[in-house]
């Protein structure tokens, strides 16, 4: 990695293009009190236009909330119909139509059973809650019937800039899938979903690298994936993918093409075998190894046998930004289990021009930014599923990022 003073050099700029502010930056992390608590949050959007969000939870229930300063007020809550909520099974992720003005689209990536995924789509009536369950229609399905447990499910979803949706899907334990290209399983899928009001489906995105090439899945964008959870678009369009890793690495990986192969099944981390076609994380961390710089450097890491990479935002300031530009053109990343949060910049190539701490949040499931420019995240409460007692779940919470002074340089 560069050193600090070649990164404020080549940081003088945003992913798109705007000058940004290289003053380093901390961060910490304030609670907002959510009237009626939340519990095991997997996914928070505010809705465009105003101070209304929507957080959802593992077990269908989405909240509808109003930010009231440093707190929460609850407006009501529905329910996304079908969920299967087994271990890390669940509602897992929500996007957002491109035109939610005016359709009230709503988009859930869910599980439906222990074996299988799924995207359906609601119409958002916060004058009707019960209504929101009933219009319901599936837009795409993916699963493995050999899938022995119920991991490596869908991930993130999102829309591009040319409206299409993209979202992530796992391997279902299945790790052959990661590099057949027959099925959205292993993959980075990029679809044009229904907007009929009367019915589901998709469409594969036109220009998707597989279109119209025969036992090639036309749905597929990237592949070589095992369980990519959590992902986000920069300024540039380009989106950047987090993928779990199973002994020894997790990733973060970044698409600058169509048909990226990022290696899994065949490679874990860094390609060091076969490795032609294959793409290289941009950062990574081991398992085994607590001397790495990305525990060193935060005193507040929890120990945890567990290891979950995640990929948040890149915060695009607004007219009032509370960061000062000191975040434009970094995308968010960390360790869910040891609750490291650290900022990266990268070049139009994909190298890495900087990898800084900026501090800690345990579990942290999704990240969003609200309409006063500062970033906001939930909290999943545990480290893992496996633990979780359904009658006693552990409390979320729901947290704005507040910028502090960055410690000085040793």
């Amino acid at each position: 990695m560069m050193g600090r003073a070649l990164f404020l050099l080549l940081c003088a700029c945003g992913s798109s293009g705007s000058a940004v502010n290289t003053e380093p930056l901390a961060l910490d992390f304030a609670p907002i009190e959510v009237e009626g608590g939340i519990e095991l949050a997997t996914e928070l959007r505010f809705i465009p236009g105003g101070d209304e969000l929507l957080v959802g939870g593992k077990d269908g229930r989405v909240a509808h909330l109003r930010l009231t300063g440093d707190a929460a007020e609850r407006l009501g809550e529905f329910e996304v119909p079908g969920v299967h909520s087994d271990f890390d099974c669940g509602l897992i992720s929500l996007a957002l139509d491109p035109d939610f003005a005016d359709n009230g689209y709503l988009y859930a990536g869910i599980c439906t059973s222990m074996t299988h995924s799924a995207i359906v789509r609601l119409t958002f009536q916060p004058d009707d809650y019960p209504a929101i369950a009933d219009s319901a229609v599936e837009i795409l399905a993916a699963g493995d019937p050999e899938a022995d447990r119920p991991w490596h499910n869908i991930g993130a979803l999102g829309f591009d800039a040319t409206g299409a949706m993209w979202a992530l899907l796992g391997d279902k334990r299945v790790a052959a899938n990661g590099q057949d290209l027959d099925d959205d399983l292993g993959a980075v899928v990029r679809i044009l979903p229904s907007r009929d009001p009367e019915a589901g489906g998709h469409a594969p995105a036109p220009d998707n690298p597989f279109v119209d090439q025969p036992g090639r899945d036309a749905d597929v964008y990237a592949y070589g994936l095992r369980s990519p959870w959590r992902g986000a678009l920069d300024a540039a369009g380009r989106l950047w993918v987090a993928d779990v890793g199973a002994n020894g690495v997790e990733e973060v990986n970044l698409i600058t093409a169509p048909g990226a192969n990022f290696g899994w099944s065949d490679a874990e981390g860094p390609c060091t075998g076969d490795c032609g076609g294959k793409t290289d994380p941009v950062t990574w961390w081991p398992h085994d190894d607590v001397t790495i710089p990305y525990v060193l450097e935060d005193p507040e890491v929890r120990p945890s046998p567990g290891r979950v990479g995640w990929v948040g935002l890149e915060h695009r300031p607004a007219d009032a930004d509370p960061y000062e530009g000191r975040l434009a053109g970094r995308m968010l990343f960390g360790d869910f289990c040891l609750g490291f949060v650290r900022e990266l910049a990268v070049a139009e190539d994909g190298s890495v021009l900087g990898d800084r701490h900026l501090g800690n949040l345990p579990n942290p499931s999704s990240w969003d930014q609200g309409p006063d420019g500062f970033v906001y995240a939930t909290t999943f409460g545990s480290c893992t599923t496996m633990t979780i007692d359904p009658d006693d779940p552990p409390p979320s919470g729901l947290w704005r990022a507040i910028p502090v002074p960055a410690p000085a340089a040793e």
